[in-house]
């Protein structure tokens, strides 16, 4: 089944991704949205606040996607850098959106009621690159931003790299790690290097093609690039080489005479210079590139040029990708993905069907469930993939079919999706992609029944779960966080005996705080948990990670001993998780 694919990457922005100090849960919301709509998420990249790692993001991604959706950096701070820079890298100029002015004033006088006139950085909120079309916001200060094309940086949008300028008054203090040429020169070569970019030869086109992007064995190639008073074809700068492409004008006597003079200047500043005729590159393109590698593979491995490249010096290399920029604040992002993206890209985009089939299991591991699918994975013609998902022991088994037909996607991946049914039928928990949580809520909605939870060491974890469920009130009344034992005895009852005796983590006491949870929540059916979540509190005959669950009813109550072995976070996880299947069989055993 051939299929129109359209691709997307994500590009999330912040110091604060990187180091760990928050978590990218944009880039998980973003692609879900896009993959309900059939565009296909094709790359997930975090960078820094840092000028050059975001203009390569750019650059890499837009070469490899048709879509690419920014979050972070439009904030009103100095480390706020997304939108100068989008605004250089597009060739555009900040100018006021007076409609996003007067929805920043709205903002701050009705809904905020901050007193006082608005500062300059929250004006300087209403400021959008005059070549894209401003998305509305309606949750935060910070428009969206949709670029239809790329174009290179032209005329005088760009300040002078050579004279240390940057992207405003704010950014001059910028230190360039490479200058290749002085202000008075670069100035009076610019014009012609935006004329050749512009207008490149068969040969140049060919070769740049091969070049671009670190496409050849991942070194980094700019092309009319401006070095002391030349301008190189192409060249590689952390490796110091500049490759030169001739016509038929070069092989003029005094011509050639000016190419040997202007290698060895070149050659001066330090710069290897290789030279090919159209010719050779155009019908010996073999030749030529082994002969680049051969002179690239001379220096050393390839790396990145400099913390903050020249700002004129960088080309924008996409063929025609949608940009599209939006706020890294989760609930805003949001906002501008289900009420500006989605609908915009359903209009521009002829989409696929991207259709996703899951068989959610539990009781057994990733390997024993791959052995018993080898077959069926055989089986599954190319345009159908199994994916594996294991999560605090559970796995979902994930069917996934691309085409251009909705109903004839469906129609082929249905079959296989019964027959994988049938292979787990034995571990299967709910044939369709939804959390512990939601398959026991629906199990006592559909018998009219209801629960609580008597919980010790996860302190509230799986009430958490379960209240997240919209309706959950319709079947679960509530939680008793006992995690002193004080607690366990005056409002559950258990008795000081057993504590004293066994103790808290044991077989008996959470049959005591499912009776006394039963009884006291007044509940069809209760959890109870107590164990030993870590890192200390364990000893020889209870180490870390024991755990005793209970579950029942007013008739009946079943226990289960685990043995953890992991950090306490994933320990409260996994005891959660085991006790809901553990609910889950009980009230499918017993109900």
């Amino acid at each position: 089944m051939s299929t129109n694919s359209v691709t997307a990457s994500i590009i999330t922005i912040g110091d604060e991704l990187l180091i760990g100090q928050t978590i990218d849960t944009n880039s998980a919301f973003i692609a879900q949205e896009l993959n309900k709509i059939g565009v296909w998420v094709r790359r997930r990249v975090t960078v820094g606040d840092v000028y050059e790692d975001i203009w390569d993001a750019l650059d890499e991604q837009g070469a490899q996607s048709d879509i690419v959706i920014i979050t972070g950096g439009l904030g009103p701070t100095a480390d706020d850098i997304t939108k100068p820079l989008l605004c250089k890298y597009f060739g555009g100029k900040l100018v006021l959106d007076e409609k996003v002015l007067a929805h920043v004033k709205y903002l701050f006088e009705q809904v905020f009621r901050r007193p006082g006139a608005l500062l300059e950085r929250n004006i300087k909120q209403a400021e959008v690159p005059d070549v894209c079309t401003v998305l509305h916001n309606a949750r935060g200060t910070a428009p969206g931003m949709w670029f239809r094309t790329a174009k290179p940086p032209m005329g005088n949008t760009s300040p002078n790299p050579s004279q240390g300028g940057a992207l405003d008054s704010d950014k001059s203090n910028i230190d360039y790690s490479y200058i290749t040429t002085d202000p008075t020169t670069y100035g009076l070569l610019k014009k012609f290097v935006d004329e050749h970019r512009s207008n490149p030869t068969a040969t140049e086109k060919l070769l740049w093609e091969i070049l671009r992007g670190r496409k050849l064995a991942g070194y980094k190639f700019r092309r009319q690039h401006i070095i002391g008073s030349y301008i190189a074809d192409f060249v590689c700068l952390t490796q110091k080489m500049i490759i030169e492409v001739d016509g038929l004008i070069h092989q003029i006597p005094e011509n050639k005479n000016s190419d040997d003079v202007r290698t060895k200047e070149l050659n001066n500043l330090g710069f290897e210079v290789i030279r090919f005729t159209n010719e050779q590159v155009l019908h010996d393109t073999d030749k030529v590139i082994s002969e680049i590698l051969s002179q690239l593979k001379k220096g050393k491995s390839p790396s990145s040029e400099s913390k903050n490249p020249p700002l004129e010096g960088r080309e924008v290399k996409n063929d025609g990708a949608i940009f599209i920029s939006l706020p890294g604040v989760p609930h805003e992002m949001k906002g501008l993905i289900k009420d500006e993206v989605i609908p915009r890209l359903l209009k521009e985009f002829e989409l696929p069907a991207i259709i996703h089939k899951t068989a959610f299991t539990a009781g057994t591991g990733e390997s024993i469930l791959a052995e018993l699918l080898t077959g069926f994975e055989k089986s599954l013609p190319e345009s159908i993939k199994l994916a594996y998902l294991p999560n605090y022991g559970m796995v979902k088994l994930r069917l996934t079919a691309r085409g251009n037909n909705k109903e004839e996607v469906e129609k082929e991946l249905l079959p296989y999706f019964e027959k994988l049914q049938d292979l787990v039928k034995k571990y299967l928990v709910a044939n369709e992609d939804v959390g512990l949580e939601i398959v026991v809520g629906n199990l006592l909605k559909a018998t009219n029944k209801t629960m609580g939870t008597a919980e010790s060491c996860t302190g509230g974890y799986i009430a958490h779960l379960i209240t997240a469920v919209a309706g959950s009130s319709e079947y679960y009344k509530g939680s008793i966080i006992s995690y002193a034992n004080e607690v366990k005895e005056n409002v559950l009852g258990v008795q000081h005996y057993t504590l004293s005796t066994v103790g808290a983590v044991s077989e008996e006491t959470v049959k005591e705080m499912v009776a006394g949870a039963l009884q006291t929540l007044n509940v069809d059916y209760a959890i109870a948990t107590s164990g030993i979540m870590g890192p200390g509190g364990g000893s020889e005959e209870k180490p870390v990670g024991t755990v005793w669950l209970a579950v029942g009813n007013h008739q009946k109550i079943e226990t289960l001993r685990l043995n953890l072995r992991f950090d306490r976070q994933r320990n409260i996880g996994m005891t959660a998780a085991n006790a809901l299947n553990f609910l889950r069989k009980f009230i499918i055993a017993n109900g």
